[in-house]
């Protein structure tokens, strides 16, 4: 154990468990299972964890932001969560072992870059805004979709702006803008990012949303949750080192199976300014993808993939190829899975199946797989299972696995022929 941080944070709350599991080998390949963390909620309700994307270092260590929600009497939502914290896991042996660091990973700076003149410019949201249920009128009426909680947890959400922070000390002070307001006027837009520079100068960063003509596109939801209203995919583009933005829609939301659109989107970006995205539609919809080469100014048709999970979460190899990496929650056995494609999502390999053994849907989500320096992968993912007194405990678990692995030998045979049931040669007592 590095530090005493563990202690503090998750000494009554998740129990650590650094545990490699079993070495699987299939017809092809092979697979290492291990165990990065285990808890069970005790003290109330709502206890649980959320990971991070796991994320490699050039010297192959493998880091994992994990927050850390604590019990409450009120139930964690994307609007709020009443107590949460964030810790930091590291591994130095390919996930084997796993331990806390008070080390700053470098995935927590995906929105920052630095310009050739040393401006440091970080791009974010404040997250969902939230309101006494008294303003749920005034809101909507300026147009914004409001999340209302309900009474008994008194409050409402909005979630629309878009920030940017610059410094011209190496981050010591900071100046800060909002530049939403140079966008078109959206009732809900999220966030998403990264923020990256290409080699021509342009900036990018991504997000999802809708404006007042979007809010209510289905009827069914009645204003109930998050989704209300038709999203589209946005690639947020400055050309002048971030001094005026433009939106450039990259999905239309229309083409989306759900009529709530697109959302979430997971991204591969490539200095040259050729940019892959993966985009969640549903828990049990296809993924769509759609990308560019023109450092977002213009898109193609987005391609609908036989990826079925809300997280497909690409990573680009060492050779060019691309591997999604996704969780299998529509139908037992419920698990995930992988798959690589070499033409920007037109094709796909099979299905990899690297974990068929989680026994609860809920929750699990999440896998994102990075490679190591010599061409090996892991992937990450959340879950939760049973424990044996019966109580709902989550989990974090990983596959360290080669490229060629496919999945645990089974031997396809012939069926043979029914035998017959009476084989007797006597016919009577």
């Amino acid at each position: 154990m590095r530090d005493s941080f563990l202690q503090k944070i998750l000494a009554w709350t998740v129990p650590l468990v650094l545990v490699p599991c079993l070495l699987a080998v299939g017809g092809e390949g092979w697979k290492v299972e291990v165990d990065i963390l285990h808890g069970a909620t005790y003290g109330g309700k709502y206890g649980s964890f959320s990971k991070g994307h796991v994320h490699v270092d050039k010297n192959d260590r493998l880091w994992l932001p994990v927050q850390v929600f604590f019990p409450d009497e009120e139930a964690n939502t994307d609007a709020y969560a009443p107590r949460v914290s964030l810790v930091v896991m590291i591994s130095d042996d390919r996930g084997r072992t796993w331990s806390i660091t008070k080390q700053k990973p470098p995935v927590l700076e995906r929105n920052r870059v630095t310009l050739p003149n040393g401006t440091v410019m970080e791009l974010g949201s404040s997250g969902w805004i939230r309101y006494p249920r008294t303003r749920i009128k005034s809101l909507q009426q300026k147009g914004y979709h409001v999340w209302d909680l309900g009474a008994a947890n008194d409050y409402c959400a909005i979630i629309h702006d878009l920030w940017q922070k610059t410094s011209l000390d190496g981050g010591k002070t900071w100046r800060k803008r909002e530049i939403h307001k140079q966008l078109p006027f959206f009732a809900h837009f999220v966030a998403r990012g990264p923020l990256r520079r290409f080699d021509d100068g342009g900036l990018v960063f991504l997000a999802y949303g809708y404006g007042k003509d979007d809010r209510s596109v289905d009827p069914k939801t009645k204003g109930v949750g998050t989704t209300l209203g038709r999203s589209h995919v946005y690639c947020i583009r400055s050309d002048d080192d971030g001094k005026n933005w433009k939106a450039v829609r990259a999905a239309d939301g229309s083409l989306s199976p759900l009529a709530t659109g697109f959302s979430e989107t997971f991204p591969v970006i490539d200095s040259d300014g050729r940019i892959f995205l993966m985009i969640r539609t549903g828990l049990g919809s296809p993924a769509y993808a759609v990308s560019s080469k023109d450092g977002g100014r213009t898109w193609s048709k987005v391609i609908k993939t036989p990826i079925n999970a809300k997280h497909p979460l690409p990573w680009k190899l060492s050779d060019g190829a691309v591997v999604c990496s996704y969780q299998r929650r529509g139908a037992v056995p419920y698990g995930v899975r992988a798959r690589f494609t070499r033409d920007m999502g037109k094709t796909w390999s099979d299905e990899v199946v690297l974990r068929d053994d989680v026994p609860i849907s809920n929750a699990l989500a999440e896998a994102n797989t990075v490679q190591f320096s010599d061409g090996t992968l892991f992937t990450a993912f959340q879950a939760v299972k049973l424990d044996d007194r019966g109580r709902v405990q989550p989990f974090i678990s990983g596959c360290h696995w080669s490229r060629d692995y496919r999945g645990v030998f089974t031997p396809r045979l012939p069926v043979p022929p029914k035998q017959k049931k009476i084989n007797s040669k006597k016919t009577g007592s």
